[in-house]
């Protein structure tokens, strides 16, 4: 869908492209490199080429050395609390997550490559200055937040990685993560494979985990971009010509429509994930949270401070990547209602009757049906969520607390 129509020449056409890419390079450079790496980048998938079946190292890599041997564990330490908690805090549960993340991405390959068309197309369709400064805001934004991130869970790993290495010599458990295996793990060479995998695995888990996030949240923040160009010419509708009055109207009502079918694609593709990774949210706080408790009281523990800290830095990514998604989906959920009140609040008394009376189509469109970002349908991601996620982490902490005492 083209909001202009203008032409122009062949020379010109190519340096609007190479704008474009320019642009998008820039606000999601980062997520394409490493979603590329792991094998989850959208684009045409084929049965026979070979790029579409890299994504089974890291699923195959997670999948046979932490998640199903973690897994497989639980049934053997079921007696010790600190166990399952350690089982299920670090990473079982974690690259679990990623691991779901890995499939259901990539299985939506087709949507998320129509979706990054439409970002491209916004791009090079933009027709106002402001317009462009505000995609270049949510832009900065996007790349800000993925770096972030990215850092934020690669720190986590390594320290991890550190923290394990360090204290294996006072350890019972000589893995990066506590498993059963179907083999002897505790030999040559057997032993250093198997801890080459869990590295790796750790590694793509935490790379999967936040490119999938910071994509889906550059997605969401270049909705509410596009929703605020929306309303900028909502505001300025008044000062078009009379007799390209109803064609810009037209345009506005198109577009609303446009950005709603981009949201709730990225909502109807995500949600069951969503759902998953809320509930996994939930465990994984209130596990660091009582982990990272307890370990001020164990004064047996080596390197008892490293550890304390390794848990403080978890619990504060974990809680980031929580408050990413109710920050985007509330922010969502506020533009996509301040449509109607950018239509209601404009100089419309200084249109012509008839065409007034079509802001109301705008009008009621953003308010019967606002955008949101869900969880499997069931709760909408909102600051709200965000304290209620807390508060029901804080209780089940209190139960693990007494369960323990």
């Amino acid at each position: 869908m083209k909001y202009h129509s203008n032409r122009v020449s062949p020379v010109m056409r190519k340096l609007i492209v190479m704008d474009v890419q320019r642009d998008l390079n820039y606000q999601f450079g980062w997520n394409r490199y490493i979603m590329k790496y792991v094998g989850i980048w959208p684009k045409e998938r084929k049965w026979n080429r070979l790029s579409s079946y890299v994504v089974l190292l890291p699923s195959l890599t997670m999948l046979c050395f932490v998640c199903a041997p973690q897994t497989a564990n639980l049934p053997f330490i079921a007696h010790d609390l600190n166990l399952v908690v350690e089982n299920l805090s670090m990473g079982n549960m974690t690259v679990s997550i990623a691991l779901v993340k890995t499939i259901i991405f990539w299985t939506k390959s087709e949507p998320m490559t129509s979706l990054l068309k439409c970002m491209a197309k916004d791009w090079a369709t933009v027709e106002t200055r402001i317009g462009r400064e505000t995609m270049m805001n949510v832009a900065r934004i996007s790349r800000k937040t993925t770096i972030g991130c990215l850092m934020l869970c690669q720190l986590v790993a390594t320290s991890y990685m550190f923290l394990r290495l360090s204290t294996l010599k006072y350890s019972d458990n000589k893995l990066v993560y506590r498993s059963y295996f179907p083999y002897n793990a505790s030999i040559s060479p057997s032993y250093e494979l198997t801890m080459i995998g869990q590295v790796m695995a750790g590694v793509y888990g935490a790379l999967t985990y936040t490119s999938v996030d910071t994509f889906i949240a550059m997605l969401v923040l270049h909705a509410c971009g596009q929703l605020s160009n929306l309303k900028d010419d909502l505001r300025n509708i008044h000062s078009c010509d009379r007799k390209d009055l109803q064609a810009r109207l037209k345009k506005i009502v198109e577009k609303h429509n446009y950005i709603i079918g981009f949201a709730e694609t990225v909502e109807n593709c995500f949600n069951v994930m969503l759902l998953i990774q809320m509930l996994g949210f939930t465990v994984q706080l209130c596990f660091q949270s009582f982990q990272a408790i307890t370990s001020f009281g164990d004064k047996s523990e080596q390197f008892m401070i490293f550890q304390i800290i390794f848990l403080v830095i978890y619990i504060a990514c974990v809680m980031v990547q929580l408050y990413l998604y109710c920050y985007v989906g509330e922010r969502l959920t506020l533009e996509s209602t301040d449509v109607a009140n950018t239509a209601y609040n404009c100089e419309w008394y200084s249109l012509p009757p008839k065409d007034a009376r079509l802001l109301i189509i705008v009008m009621c469109r953003a308010r019967a049906s606002p955008l949101k970002l869900t969880a499997g349908k069931f709760c909408w991601f909102t600051v709200l969520l965000y304290s209620q996620v807390l508060k029901t982490t804080m209780s089940y902490i209190s139960v693990l607390h007494a369960t323990k005492s």
